[in-house]
């Protein structure tokens, strides 16, 4: 999970629907939904995800959008880090059928939905674990 905060900018139609999303998918986080930034009839609500959901359910959004989201705490983002032996394990599964390392790296990621980096993590770590 994404440990920085993150920035987007919404039109007021799409908003209900992006807070909804983000509730489904990042979870339950601190957000800050901002109005007509730099302009005379400047608001910004805070609160959670869902808060943010039932005010503007209450009170529908006008004018340009921009959400600030708190990023995922860091147990949160360990928590769902990878399980390096899977794919470990997944990745020599691969090339034991003759597929070079990168492409099997590659592979993976796309089937996990996960970085390249992170599944070359993975194989770090399970090699360091060996090691050791």
């Amino acid at each position: 999970a994404e440990e920085r905060t993150i920035i987007l900018y919404e039109a007021p139609h799409r908003l209900l629907a992006t807070l909804e999303d983000i509730l489904a998918v990042l979870g339950d986080r601190r957000v800050a939904v901002a109005r007509e930034l730099t302009k005379q009839f400047e608001e910004v609500y805070r609160g959670s995800v869902a808060q943010s959901l039932e005010y503007f359910r209450a009170h529908p959004p006008r004018g340009e959008i921009t959400l600030v989201l708190e990023g995922a705490r860091r147990a949160d983002a360990a928590k769902d880090a990878p399980d390096a032996a899977g794919v470990a394990a997944e990745v020599l599964e691969i090339e034991a059928r003759g597929t070079p390392r990168n492409a099997a790296i590659k592979e993976v990621a796309r089937r996990r939905g996960l970085k390249k980096r992170e599944v070359y993590q993975a194989l770090l770590k399970v090699k360091e674990g060996r090691d050791a």
